[in-house]
């Protein structure tokens, strides 16, 4: 099978390599039936990568636009991948939002835990004392109250695990980010399978870890599929690999989004 929609999507308005206009061109030539922009959300403490200024106030115009000039190709969604720590209002105006966590807040400083293996370790020694599993729970916490606010999906669920920083085999690890899964599930909110990281050479697998995978598969959960695409080559990267483990964890079906609405697609 083959999915030909993708939600979870960056252009230059935020970090994406990747014009808007050339991102709907290259789903256009994939055959794609649904593309959602999604550029990540204003964020007041970090301008690095999410829209603000200029880019902010053309970004809706633009994606509203290409939604009209390619409405006989494609349906275009404006949507934006709001993190847990931007403002209230800034995911509000758009067809959907992500939710998302890409900051751990350590004595009053945002650090991004998908940066660096750097930046994660400095956070756990001058934010936490150097405790590890303190600083899984602070972004455990985060990602549970993320999905209350009920977005579209919640996207990378353990990007915390990025870099390798925290041991995944710790049994203090697992015992509270199965706590948060069960939390999450219990929302409603589905789970996105990404493959960003893969796209970039970093993983090897998506997010989430196929032993969250099993268990949003014993709890009846429901995922989604995104590849958090940063390049337009690679709006459906690894997209086969992601199936494969989602059938090896139990899981039987993907929601796939038809333009309004998400649809549940066997596997």
């Amino acid at each position: 099978m083959k999915i030909l929609s993708n939600l979870h999507t960056h252009s230059q308005f935020s970090d994406g390599k990747n014009t808007a206009r050339e991102v709907v061109e290259a789903a256009v030539e994939k055959g794609f039936t649904v593309l959602g922009m999604s550029d990540h959300g204003y964020t007041d403490f970090d301008f690095s990568y999410c829209m603000h200024g200029e880019r902010l106030e053309n970004y809706k115009p633009t994606i509203r636009a290409l939604q009209e000039e390619f409405a006989d190709r494609i349906r275009v969604l404006c949507g934006v991948e709001h993190d847990f720590f931007g403002p209230d209002f800034a995911h509000e105006g758009y067809d959907y939002f992500i939710g998302s966590v890409h900051y751990v807040i350590g004595n009053g400083i945002y650090y991004p835990i998908d940066e660096s293996a750097a930046k994660t370790q400095a956070c756990i020694d001058d934010g936490f004392g150097g405790d590890t599993i303190a600083f899984c729970r602070s972004y455990y916490d985060s990602v549970v109250k993320c999905a209350q606010m009920k977005p579209l999906f919640l996207g990378h669920f353990d990007l915390i695990t990025k870099h390798g920083v925290p041991d995944e085999s710790d049994p203090r690890y697992i015992s509270l980010t199965l706590e948060a899964m069960d939390a999450v599930l219990e929302t409603g909110v589905p789970i996105e399978v990404n493959t960003g990281a893969m796209a970039r050479g970093v993983t090897t697998a998506p997010y989430p870890s196929s032993f969250l995978m099993r268990r949003i598969a014993e709890k009846n959960g429901t995922v989604t599929l995104g590849s958090d695409c940063h390049d337009c080559t690679k709006l459906d990267y690894a997209f086969d690999v992601a199936l494969d483990c989602l059938r090896n964890s139990g899981i039987r079906s993907v929601l796939v989004y038809d333009g309004t609405q998400f649809v549940e697609q066997g596997i």
